[in-house]
């Protein structure tokens, strides 16, 4: 499928009606750069912000990053044009659309759609790809028939602060998005993420976290990648450039796991080669869920080096 050949490490939010911001966002090492035409634009200025949309996927040079943007939620007046109006102008040089407050599967279908129509109508035999952001509890219930919605549907989004208001948590901190919270004896959204997670993987798809809302507690923001990549997440939406290396490094396998893993992936071709059902490592017993764990990584890294080379 499309969506193994992206890098999606990190994953940066520009308000796409602020130039500075979005001029700045292509000099970060970001893996995607995403811009937004939601909550972060006013009323007033989706019109301009999408014109500015369009001049950024048709203008600026993307150095290898994945070329994404988010669209109003489609409850909203304003989706339907997100989508025409940018597709239109701009879908040759478009990677992915992210889809924000997904609740039903229904909507992707209706986004897949309306983009069949325009690139028939267009000419196009290049698809756009789709993102779900999973931000409410019904979202959240219906994880998995979103997941297997469209063969379009490359990511499942975590919204951590929109999910949190939807079932009413409490919350003691500013931003709302994970930040520290010394309240709950335990981490709070560790079922949402562990859910979701599973009904991404189980549709071949990829699982992003939701961004880290206190750049200034760097020791923070690793915990929380370091426990959402245990969970097979892989990647996270930064707020702030502070953030981007820590989680560039948390979700790139250390050349530890890469080493074990080329050892794994040359004595399993070496026992099949030999006619072996099963082998051993370091007198550890390595089964084929573990081969395929090793593959996983393997590939992972090569995709890093692919992209750090092109940059």
């Amino acid at each position: 499928m499309e969506e193994s050949i992206r890098l999606r490490r990190s994953i940066i939010s520009v308000p796409a009606n602020r130039e500075k911001m979005v001029v700045k966002a292509f000099s970060l090492p970001v893996d995607v750069i995403m811009l937004d035409l939601e909550d972060s634009v006013p009323f007033q200025e989706k019109d301009e912000a999408r014109k500015r949309v369009v001049a950024a996927f048709r203008e600026q040079d993307w150095k290898g990053k994945v070329r994404s943007y988010r669209i109003n939620g489609m409850d909203t007046p304003f989706a339907y044009r997100d989508i025409i109006d940018v597709v239109e102008e701009a879908g040759d040089f478009i990677d992915v659309i992210v889809v924000p407050k997904v609740n039903d599967a229904s909507e992707i279908k209706a986004i897949d759609y309306l983009l069949t129509q325009i690139e028939m109508r267009m000419g196009r035999t290049r698809r756009i790809g789709l993102e779900a952001s999973i931000e409410t509890a019904e979202g959240m219930l219906r994880a998995g028939e979103i997941a297997f919605s469209s063969t379009r549907l490359e990511t499942l989004v975590f919204g951590v602060a929109d999910y949190s208001a939807s079932l009413t948590m409490m919350s003691k901190g500013i931003s709302g998005h994970g930040d520290k919270e010394e309240f709950y004896p335990g981490h709070r959204y560790h079922f949402p993420l562990s859910m979701m997670a599973m009904a991404a993987k189980a549709a071949g798809l990829a699982a992003i976290d939701a961004p880290y809302g206190d750049y200034r507690d760097p020791e923070g923001l690793r915990r929380s990648c370091i426990l959402s990549a245990a969970l097979g997440y892989d990647g996270k939406w930064v707020i702030h450039p502070d953030q981007v290396e820590i989680i560039n490094q948390v979700y790139t396998p250390s050349q530890e796991d890469v080493e074990r893993s080329r050892r794994i992936c040359e004595a399993h071709e070496e026992a099949k080669r030999a006619g072996c059902g099963s082998l051993a490592i370091d007198g550890k017993m390595v089964d084929a869920a573990s081969i395929r764990v090793a593959k996983g990584i393997s590939v992972q890294w090569e995709r890093i080096k692919s992209r750090s080379e092109g940059s």
